[in-house]
Parts: C-alpha cells; sequence; structure tokens
C-alpha cells in the first residue's frame, strides 16, 4: 500500500511576515511626512524654532521640501543666524531634485555672488529649469535678463518669449512688461492698442503698474480712446497700491473733473477692483 503523501497547499501563502516588514519600513516614512509637513506649518506661522527642530532630520534625509524651507530659513536669518553659504547649500540639494522655488531662489543667489562666487551661467541654467516646471517669478527673471542684455546678448524677441510664459504662470507683471515692448516697438512693430491690451490683463490680474499705465493711457488716448473716468478709476488702484507717480498725476487730473465725474470714477475703481479680486471660474 502506497502511503499517502501530504497534499501540496495551493492556496494563498501567508502574508504576514511581509506585512509586517512593510509596516516596518513605512513607519519611518510616516513620520519624515509628518515633521516635514510639521515643519512647513510652523513655518509659516512663524514659530521658527519648531519649524528648524521638525526640518532638520527629513532635510538630512533628502526631502526636498524640508530643504527648500531650511535654505528660506538660512537666507532670511529666520530661527537661525543667517547664512547665505549655507541656504545656498540646501537650495542645491533641493534644485537637484527637481523643487522649482529652490532652483529660482539658488539662481539669485549665483547671480547675485551671494553664499559663494557668482555664476552667471549656472543661473540662467537653473532659472531656466524652474521656468520649465512652472515657475512663472523665473520665466519672469528670465525675460528681464534678455531685456536689458544682462551678462547676455540683448534679445526682445526672447524677452517677449520668457514673459508671455510668465504671464500664462501667474506673474502679471510679466503682462505689464509685454505692454512695454509694444508701447515702445522693442522687437515687435509699435502697438499703442496692443500695449493697452497687455495692460489691461495685467492690471485685473493685481499689477500695480500695469493700473498706472492703462489709466496714462486713457488719459493720454493712446491705444484706447481718451476717457478722463476710467483714467481716474486705474490711477486711483495704482495709487493705492503705491505707485507714487499715479498719485501725483491723480492730484493733476482731479482739478479737470467735476464732482458727478469723479462720483463715477470712484464706483468705476470699485468695479475695477472687484473684477481684479475676483477668483477665476
Amino acid at each position: 500500500m502506497k502511503a499517502d503523501l501530504p497534499k501540496l497547499r495551493t492556496g494563498t501563502p501567508s502574508r504576514g511576515p511581509a506585512l509586517v516588514l512593510v509596516a516596518l519600513l513605512a513607519a519611518p516614512l510616516a513620520s519624515a511626512t509628518a515633521d516635514v509637513t510639521a515643519g512647513v506649518e510652523a513655518y509659516r506661522a512663524g514659530n521658527y524654532g519648531l519649524a528648524l527642530t521638525s526640518l532638520q532630520a527629513p532635510a538630512a534625509a533628502g526631502d526636498a521640501l524640508a530643504q527648500y524651507h531650511l535654505g528660506l530659513m538660512y537666507e532670511l536669518g529666520r530661527g537661525v543666524i543667517a547664512d547665505e553659504a549655507r541656504a545656498r547649500e540646501w537650495y542645491r540639494r533641493a534644485a537637484e531634485q527637481g523643487n522649482a522655488r529652490a532652483q529660482h531662489n539658488l539662481a539669485t543667489l549665483l547671480l547675485d555672488g551671494r553664499g559663494g562666487p557668482a555664476d552667471r551661467p549656472a543661473a540662467l541654467e537653473w532659472l531656466a529649469r524652474a521656468a520649465a516646471l512652472g515657475s512663472g517669478k523665473s520665466a519672469h527673471h528670465l525675460g528681464l535678463v534678455y531685456y536689458r542684455g544682462d551678462g547676455v546678448e540683448r534679445d526682445f524677441a526672447r524677452a517677449r518669449e520668457w514673459w508671455t510664459l510668465a504671464f500664462e504662470a501667474g506673474e502679471p507683471d510679466a503682462a505689464y512688461n509685454l505692454g512695454i515692448l509694444y508701447r515702445r516697438g522693442l522687437g515687435v512693430p509699435r502697438d499703442a492698442a496692443a500695449a493697452a491690451q497687455w495692460w489691461e490683463r495685467a492690471a485685473l490680474a493685481g499689477s500695480p503698474l500695469a493700473q498706472h499705465g492703462l489709466g496714462t493711457a486713457y488719459l493720454e488716448g493712446q491705444g484706447v480712446p481718451r476717457d478722463p473716468v476710467a483714467a481716474y478709476a486705474w490711477l486711483s488702484l495704482a495709487a493705492q497700491a503705491g505707485v507714487a507717480a499715479a498719485g501725483q498725476s491723480l492730484v493733476l487730473l482731479e482739478q479737470q473733473l467735476s464732482d458727478e465725474m469723479r462720483e463715477r470714477a470712484a464706483a468705476r475703481a470699485r468695479e475695477l477692483d472687484a473684477r481684479r479680486a475676483a477668483p477665476a471660474p
């Protein structure tokens, strides 16, 4: 008689040990994530001591967000003695992992020679990498570099390209700069109407400089029909935002407007401010 052979187990093998191992590995990751979250929240609340305590270990372990915030703290001297060399190093670590804000801030330190030697080619490369990741600030800065010919050949066409990208990424002043190109005919045909259109887009997006430019355009009838009421409304918003030249223009314009026109202009300013502040649909 043949002896009964032991039956093979064909069911699902036990996952108990594997699950325990996964849990053990995941626990430190969850703890590090919690530390970074706590550190970022503490930083935003101005509790820099807690932020430093929470962020140091995750940053040393390679967390890019923690590294970026430590860079901020050392650059600005928040919770630590300001040290731009250490800020540059923390930004570099985060930048190499693809943190666009760290890339932008590292580029500004490299451009200015803060925290170490200036390195313009490296700075421009970091700005371009950050802009490719959607940084409007970096795209705006690159536009300024090419507009001024700051260490590169002056190129208004490239400035226009970078500023267009910057505005699309949420930088209102980039559209103001685009208006300047059209107003002065730099790299594009001179076109006062196109300048006013860019200024209106920037003004509604919150650019005080564009509000001043558009108010001046309405005052002078440049690219738009002359409209003292619209001019007063836009100049009022710019002056409230601190544009000194707009305040000076308002003083002169008030002498030309009747009480009824000033009331209309004030109402228009409130309407425009509401449109500017309204969230996009």
